[in-house]
């Protein structure tokens, strides 16, 4: 694993260019981490899709090959790269992960799972369990975008009773994604469910939506939480430290139901 700094940290991009839906290019790439940086980020983790059965499936060994020409063309040496994946879940993920296809954060035992939007895993519980069974931390990238927690935000459960650690999209508390989007993650971060906040950035905003997002979340949740979801808990999950779930609302929505 890289040298960590005590920077504010994106775990969720995809700047890694010529291998999904986000950058091109490595000179669009760089312009991407320089307007991020200008936002108040310096550490990424370049978390590419990998959708199995897709043109995005990009294994570690080429996306290392990339990573490495990109850090080769990077003059701001405030900015710090570090290798991921978003994986869309899938039922041989394990083995896609011994064979290197797929990559955890920084080389942890923690995994940026994606579900989908607008269906349903009927084995999604299976999948979960053989998981975190060896030893992975599966960390769901933004819940609040999936219908199927839209329509009852009770299902949150589903996903908590694995030990899974939610990672919500900045831009979804401006509504960028809709207002089912906006009004999930802003009940996720009511209850205190959320640990991490990234950018999901795939190209340079030009309207700055970012910012105003930003500006909206710490007014949202204060100062102090907005500082662990950015930077305390990012970071921990870089050095491989332990980031606390949501045992407490599984305990409460229990008691609830008796």
């Amino acid at each position: 694993m890289d040298t960590i700094t005590d920077r504010m940290v994106d775990l969720h991009t995809h700047i890694l260019p010529g291998v999904d839906d986000g950058a091109k290019t490595i000179e669009e790439s760089l312009e991407i981490l320089e307007y991020l940086s200008g936002c108040g980020f310096t550490d990424f983790v370049l978390t590419s899709h990998y959708i199995q059965s897709t043109k995005y499936n990009s294994n570690k060994k080429e996306r290392e090959k990339i990573l490495k020409e990109l850090k080769k063309n990077l003059s701001n040496k405030d900015i710090n790269l570090y290798l991921g994946n978003e994986v869309y879940l899938c039922e041989n993920i394990l083995e896609l992960l011994e064979k290197k296809e797929i990559t955890t954060l920084n080389g942890t035992k923690y995994l940026l799972i994606e579900l989908p939007l607008t269906g349903y895993l009927n084995n999604l519980s299976n999948i979960l369990c053989e998981i975190t069974n060896q030893g992975y931390i599966p960390i769901v990238a933004h819940p609040e975008r999936y219908h199927f927690l839209q329509k009852n935000n009770k299902r949150i459960r589903e996903l908590l009773e694995f030990n899974c650690l939610l990672q919500c999209n900045i831009d979804s508390i401006t509504g960028k994604y809709g207002k089912g989007a906006k009004k999930l993650m802003k009940w996720l971060l009511k209850n205190d469910l959320v640990q991490f906040v990234a950018t999901d950035t795939h190209y340079v905003e030009k309207d700055k939506y970012l910012k105003k997002s930003l500006k909206k979340l710490k007014k949202t949740v204060g100062n102090e939480k907005f500082i662990e979801l950015t930077k305390t808990n990012p970071l921990k999950v870089l050095k491989e430290e332990t980031v606390e779930g949501n045992l407490e609302y599984l305990i409460e929505e229990e008691r609830n139901r008796k």
